[in-house]
């Protein structure tokens, strides 16, 4: 049974969010973080909330400040206040008797999940979806004057994934304070990371680097012929298979 919530995050922007609660509950939670510019209503979201939440697994998505039907303005997002909101998610769970924390995140959205369960150790397992080994490389991105333009001046607009995106100087510094393969190496939880060979926006190798960066228990899911966004529905499948799959196992 899907519900509409709503949370608050440390600038008490009002966070849009669907908890999704199943008939046999395991006691256990699972938290999905969504692309960049995405919603939790991309069918990628969805669907890993109909399998986890079908094997017992409490599943909560949200839509991070200034994306969809959540407030706040996107032009003021940083990394820093999106895992406040992670974090911020998984207190919710925690308030609701849930023991057992995991985060699954997609491309920009398996960052954070990552970098999240690096800053909070109550995130128990992550799993890491055509990911990128780097945190800054949300600058590629945008066009290089726009980029240079925020530097020079503090913002600068784009036309991004079909909306207007306005891009800060704050944004770009912050993204630097973080290291995703550090918080690989150091995690020491159950890590799953899966790509598609055919990922056309973030290359294989990503993935492998984040393997071969991080400590066990980890695994590594390289998905034939699959693209970024599993668009073919048999990927999409095998996706939802194997992050429920291992779920199961590893929380």
């Amino acid at each position: 049974m899907d519900q509409r919530i709503s949370f608050q995050n440390e600038a008490k922007d009002a966070i849009a969010a669907i908890i999704s609660l199943p008939d046999v509950p395991n006691g256990k939670g699972i938290i999905l973080l969504h692309c960049f510019t995405c919603t939790k209503h991309h069918r990628i979201m969805r669907s890993l909330a109909d399998c986890l939440c079908g094997s017992g697994f409490t599943v909560l998505r949200f839509d991070f400040s200034g994306n969809g039907e959540s407030g706040g303005k996107l032009e003021d997002a940083t990394y820093t206040k999106m895992l406040g909101e992670v974090r911020a998610a998984v207190t919710l769970l925690e308030n609701r008797g849930i023991k057992r924390i995991g985060v699954a995140g997609h491309s920009m959205g398996a960052m954070l999940g990552l970098l999240a369960a690096n800053e909070d150790a109550r995130i128990a397992a992550v799993g890491f979806i055509s990911g990128s080994s780097q945190a800054a490389r949300v600058r590629e991105v945008f066009p290089e004057d726009v980029v240079e333009k925020a530097e020079r001046e503090g913002s600068s607009g784009a036309f991004i994934y079909g909306r207007k995106i306005v891009l800060k100087k704050e944004f770009l510094l912050d993204v630097e304070r973080f290291n995703v393969g550090h918080a690989a190496a150091v995690l020491g939880r159950p890590l799953l990371i899966v790509h598609g060979t055919k990922d056309e926006v973030i290359p294989p190798f990503h993935a492998r680097q984040i393997y071969h960066w991080a400590k066990e228990p980890k695994s590594l899911e390289m998905m034939e012929g699959a693209d970024h966004l599993f668009r073919d529905e048999t990927h999409l499948g095998k996706l939802r298979g194997t992050v429920c799959s291992w779920f199961a196992h590893n929380l």
